[in-house]
């Protein structure tokens, strides 16, 4: 009896800190190539929910590697150069995104965006857009992106990439819909 109510104990131990550790992760941005040829993405927080502390970052694809443990962590035998600058851009602090699409690498003004690195999609570079989406009495949740250029000029026509995969646009907006 001991036994059992030990392992009963720790399952819900376990699962306490699984489910109130982090925001859930929600598929709620796409990205395309535009009729110009440059990135554009969408960004769909949930309902009228707003997004904050939006992001893109991007990185020399095998800079980084996981280790047994499951973190992130720089890659020895990587061809990353030292010293190289990784592109990335964020929102001011403050600003509250709606659903929106826009240039990748030229969001709105009004956004008060800070940049640095290349802000132009370059192959070998992996690319993340994230932000956080706050529900009126609800915990927050995580919008992430993830893609490089080579995923984008695998693209068709009328094709877009969200959640690790070519779709259609409405594909897209289902399954940010289906998301929430």
């Amino acid at each position: 009896m001991r036994r059992r109510s030990s392992a009963s104990v720790g399952v819900l131990a376990g699962l306490g800190l699984l489910s109130g550790c982090s925001p859930a992760s929600l598929s709620l941005s796409a990205v395309w190539l535009g009729t110009d040829g440059q990135p554009v993405v969408a960004v769909r927080p949930c309902g009228d929910d707003r997004a904050t502390h939006l992001s893109i970052t991007s990185w020399v694809e095998d800079a980084y590697i996981e280790d047994k443990s499951g973190e992130m962590v720089p890659n020895p035998s990587s061809t990353a150069s030292p010293g190289q600058v990784d592109t990335r851009w964020w929102v001011g602090n403050g600003v509250e995104i709606a659903r929106t699409t826009f240039p990748l690498f030229s969001p709105p003004s009004v956004w008060h965006t800070q940049k640095t690195g290349p802000q132009r999609l370059l192959p070998g570079r992996s690319y993340s857009l994230h932000f956080v989406g706050a529900r009126q009495g609800w915990h927050p949740y995580d919008g992430y992106l993830g893609f490089s250029a080579a995923d984008l000029a695998s693209l068709r026509p009328g094709q877009v990439w969200a959640d690790g995969r070519a779709m259609s646009l409405g594909e897209f907006e289902k399954l940010a819909e289906d998301s929430c």
